[in-house]
């Protein structure tokens, strides 16, 4: 779709993972259109990059729990009367919101009320399928449509009475460096020990999953020192962990290799026999790369009394989408070092049956993933269409 004009978009993208979204889509859409974007909204560096002007910083609307959020609550009305007011003086032919749903939602409702021949398109569907199922129905009256990353979202939408809702397809399902190590580990013709095997450590990228898990990490790595097993630790964090990550693995009698570039964690990836790894959208990494995983969580305090709320039956990702038990998980007073221990050498174990089990799952996640096109692109088009169909039916 050629335009003759550079369109106007309104856009919230408050997290690095969503900023990162929505620098492809609107690269994309540049060269579909054939004119660079003017953007108005909130968003990081690189969208600066590509010419918004962010109504405030974006890391004010990056709040994870509802500690946070509560007690940011002030401030976030205020911002989000501000951006509501950015977006309406400069009426966008379309809105685009991919993450900060506390913030996003509660600037969509004034948008829509304001502006109510305006796409409001939900890049990245809500997690309606884990928890607070209501909010589906309740999008419907400020979002126009919903494009999801996930394959089961589009059904799950529709029996919530929610959005319309596409599945465009998740970054890391196209990615091609995993893709790339998911066909070297494929064309491996012996996994697993046989004097020693590579080890991955993921405990978080937060401060709070490193203090609450890897202590007990360690002790599952003494446990396999314990037991006689040989092996290497690889940890691949941000720069600003790695010397919490010391000191916290200081006393482990196998000492980690800690890196920070992108490129020594794809090769930690490569190498990895199996990986223990705090829960999140990393274990659906390691299963689109194809290393065996224990997924661990430990509840924030405050968020315990919600759990009643919680309404799917894994968090594990790979699970999910397959609808089967692939990944092991273990829950607060569940993770035991010594289960974690037993539970690698299991996958480790040249052809065991743990480490089948999750290959072929694994499998099964890439077949129901997959796309013909790569996820920007086809948002792009679905995006597109919506401005369209608008322009159309003045």
């Amino acid at each position: 779709m050629t335009t003759n004009r550079a369109l106007v978009i309104g856009l919230v993208a408050g997290e690095i993972s969503g900023e990162n979204l929505a620098v492809d889509l609107i690269d994309t859409i540049a060269e579909q259109t054939g004119h660079t974007p003017k953007l108005v909204g909130v968003g990081g560096d690189r969208l600066r990059e590509r010419g918004l002007k962010s109504v405030f910083d974006a890391s004010e609307i990056a709040l994870i729990g509802l500690t946070s959020v509560i007690a940011s609550l002030p401030r976030l009305i205020m911002r989000i009367n501000q951006t509501a007011r950015a977006m309406i003086a400069a009426r966008p032919d379309v809105i685009i919101l991919i993450d900060s749903p506390d913030f996003s939602h509660r600037v969509a409702k004034r948008l829509k009320k304001a502006l109510p021949d305006v796409p409001v398109i939900k890049y990245v569907a809500p997690t309606v399928w884990a928890w607070r199922p209501e909010r589906a129905a309740k999008m419907t009256g400020h979002i126009d449509h919903v494009l999801a990353i996930l394959p089961f979202e589009p059904d799950i939408m529709k029996k919530l009475g929610g959005p319309p809702t596409h599945y465009v397809g998740h970054p890391l399902a196209a990615s091609e460096d995993l893709a790339e190590i998911w066909l070297q580990r494929e064309a491996r013709t012996q996994y697993g020990k046989s004097e020693t095997f590579d080890l991955l450590v993921l405990p978080g990228s937060r401060s709070g999953e490193i203090k609450a898990l890897l202590p007990d990490f360690g002790k599952a790595v003494r446990t396999l020192h314990e037991r006689g097993q040989r092996f290497r630790i690889h940890i691949p964090t941000l720069p600003k962990l790695v010397d919490s990550i010391k000191r916290e693995t200081a006393s482990w009698p196998v000492q980690p290799r800690i890196t920070v570039a992108h490129e020594d964690k794809l090769e930690a990836f490569r190498q990895a026999d199996a990986a223990l790894a705090a829960s999140g959208t990393v274990i659906l990494e390691l299963a689109l790369a194809g290393v065996p995983v224990i997924s661990c969580y430990r509840v924030d305090l405050f968020m315990r009394p919600f759990i009643p709320l919680i309404t799917t039956w894994t968090a594990a990702l790979p699970n999910v989408i397959c609808d089967r038990p692939i990944v092991p998980e273990y829950l607060d007073y569940m993770i035991r070092p010594g289960m974690l221990a037993r539970r690698i050498e299991e996958l480790v174990e040249p052809n065991s049956l743990p480490f089948e089990v999750q290959m072929q799952g694994f499998r099964h996640a890439r077949e129901l993933m997959a796309v013909k096109k790569r996820p920007g692109s086809r948002a792009a088009e679905i995006i597109l269409d919506a401005i369209a169909n608008r322009t159309n039916g003045r």
